[in-house]
């Protein structure tokens, strides 16, 4: 009888735990800290765009819910990716210049104007730490280029 009961309260706990943790928001099969992601987002840059004798130097990284911008530097070039999280993954869905500064150009490529205002405030905050010489090399990519899924790096870019 003891044993039955303890089974019992072991479910139950086991039961009330989830749904704490699942109704609180706090415990998602896909939640993400701020570090992993940008880890994550470090790594998918230096996959898609390193080059043997020309990496990526990437920073700094803002992130709003399931949006981020980061910016990366490669020799004389530089710009800023626009992503999105799927899931666990993050994904490169545009790289840009000047432009990802400006909430406008961020919401048309598909992003909430909430977000896009927040990230863009965000970016400001960040990027103020930044050179003179550093932010002009950022805003130097011409123009936006969507990525299609799994795309490289391409002659598509005026970078």
């Amino acid at each position: 009888m003891l044993h039955a009961l303890i089974k019992m309260s072991s479910i139950r706990l086991a039961f009330l735990f989830l749904l704490i943790s699942f109704g609180s928001g706090t415990v998602f099969a896909h939640s993400q800290t701020t570090e992993v992601s940008q880890e994550k987002i470090r790594e998918l840059i230096s996959k898609t765009f390193d080059q043997p004798n020309l990496k990526v130097e990437i920073a700094p990284i803002v992130i709003v819910g399931k949006v981020a911008i980061a910016d990366w530097i490669q020799g004389q070039k530089g710009g800023r990716a626009l992503l999105k999280r799927k899931h666990a993954d993050w994904e490169i869905i545009a790289c840009g210049g000047a432009g990802f500064k400006d909430a406008n150009t961020i919401a048309a490529s598909g992003i909430s104007k909430e977000i896009a205002n927040n990230i863009a405030d965000q970016l400001r905050v960040a990027e103020a730490k930044l050179s003179p010489q550093k932010i002009k090399q950022l805003d130097s990519f011409d123009g936006v280029v969507t990525m299609r899924h799994n795309a490289q790096h391409g002659s598509q870019s005026k970078h």
